[in-house]
């Protein structure tokens, strides 16, 4: 148990290196864990009733968004209109129904749920409400944070958009002003939303560290050892030390996902019918016909999110699991910030699927011109959600715990974390 002057002020265990550490009280600038430099909280520009305000504003612009036109083409004196869902339509319809779903999940589905689940949370908070059940509704929009992708689907459109519109003209509708909105809109949300500030008005934070302490994964609360496979009081996610078979899962995923990617990038995501001439486009053809076009913009991005972001995750993550396995203490503070790189980015490989997704049925003309989905969409897709559970399956802590260097408990003169200023730049 720690002790001294610091006593009173809140303790919390890093999530990525097991670090326990006391946080000073802040009025602005963010804190970070001093052993691997993870933000534990930061106050520049958060609040709840603003996150509140975001949210909700996010959840009445996703019914137009969805409901209204999305955009226009016009081909000659023929016109199509086309709405969130009808690249769903369009995939469900040529035999891809397992696409069609994962694709409607992250692009429809989980941002309503997401977004009515935090305001729903946020505004009994707001109201002084401190039921049980609002510590999981909060864990559960923290795990669909990563998987609603409504501001990974703006950008998919504009690289859809711009495919489209290169050859013919497009007007963007209603519906697509709205979902612009809600992208921005959810960016917004997230950079006014301090998870701390949530998880310490459903429930405080511990201000001793019990023998053997263990930190809740689902909102970082200090337990005793003795709570281990029991529900978490905050929260109520199953209290664990460490993530069951983290190393096993992580590995059988990575070696599926790098069994499909030889698939994924050999095989064309989309056929282009123009009369009875046929024309593929995998990834790298895709890429191409952007720079040609002259959006190399987007081309630059797409080779980043499809080509360099999901080599450097499976390279990444089969590193960790050697190190874990080889026990190795070369580079941890690097490995660690690596690691929640490839987790904070993985999601954005979805683009080149949400591409397929916007540009297939606008240029859906029956025997004039059509889109196909090809077997290289589903493959692509299976790796970016493959390797992206294998990223949240995995468990950083472990690196730290087989080079012998993790850190349950330090001296009361260390336990602050790293104060960094509003305003500075991000080591």
């Amino acid at each position: 148990m720690l002790h001294g002057r610091g006593s009173s002020v809140p303790l919390v265990a890093c999530r990525d290196c097991a670090a326990i550490q006391r946080l000073r009280p802040l009025a602005t600038g963010r804190q970070e864990c001093w052993q691997c430099g993870r933000v534990l909280e930061n106050r520049a520009g958060r609040s709840i009733d603003r996150a509140l305000a975001c949210s909700l504003t996010v959840l009445l612009l996703l019914f137009p968004a969805n409901l209204l036109p999305l955009m226009t083409v016009h081909l000659g004196p023929v016109t199509g209109s086309t709405l969130l869902a009808s690249g769903l339509v369009v995939a469900w319809s040529q035999g891809w129904p397992l696409v069609s779903i994962v694709l409607a999940l992250e692009a429809i589905i989980l941002p309503f749920v997401r977004f009515g689940l935090l305001s729903i949370t946020l505004a009994a908070l707001r109201c002084g409400r401190r039921d049980r059940w609002l510590g999981a509704a909060f864990r559960y929009c923290e795990v669909l944070d990563l998987w609603a992708m409504a501001d990974v689907l703006l950008i998919g459109a504009g690289i859809g958009y711009g495919r489209v519109a290169s050859q013919v003209q497009v007007t963007i509708d209603a519906g697509g002003w709205c979902f612009v909105s809600v992208a921005v809109m959810t960016m917004v949300t997230r950079a006014s939303l301090e998870r701390r500030d949530v998880w310490r008005c459903l429930g405080a934070d511990s201000v001793t560290s019990p023998p053997h302490a263990v930190s809740c994964t689902g909102c970082d609360l200090l337990l005793p050892a003795h709570t281990v496979g029991r529900r978490c009081p905050r929260c109520l996610a199953v209290v664990r030390r460490r993530r069951p078979f983290a190393v096993s899962q992580c590995t059988a995923l990575v070696i599926a996902t790098a069994a499909l990617t030889p698939i994924a990038y050999g095989y064309p995501m989309s056929e282009f019918w123009k009369g009875n001439q046929p024309s593929a486009n995998s990834v790298l053809d895709g890429l191409l016909r952007l720079f040609q076009s002259g959006y190399w913009y987007f081309g630059v991005l797409i080779f980043f999110v499809s080509i360099v972001f999901p080599l450097t995750k499976i390279a990444a993550l089969a590193w960790f699991v050697a190190s874990i396995r080889r026990h190795s203490s070369w580079r941890l503070r690097l490995k660690t910030r690596l690691y929640r790189f490839i987790d904070e980015t993985g999601r954005w490989s979805t683009l080149d699927p949400f591409t397929v997704l916007v540009f297939a049925p606008m240029i859906q003309f029956g025997q004039l011109a059509h889109f196909d989905f090809m077997g290289g969409a589903a493959a692509f897709l299976a790796t970016v959600v493959l390797s992206m559970i294998a990223a949240r399956q995995f468990d950083p802590r472990l690196l730290w715990d087989s080079a012998g260097t993790a850190v349950p408990a330090v001296s009361a003169g260390a336990l602050h974390p790293t104060l960094v200023p509003s305003g500075s730049p991000r080591r």
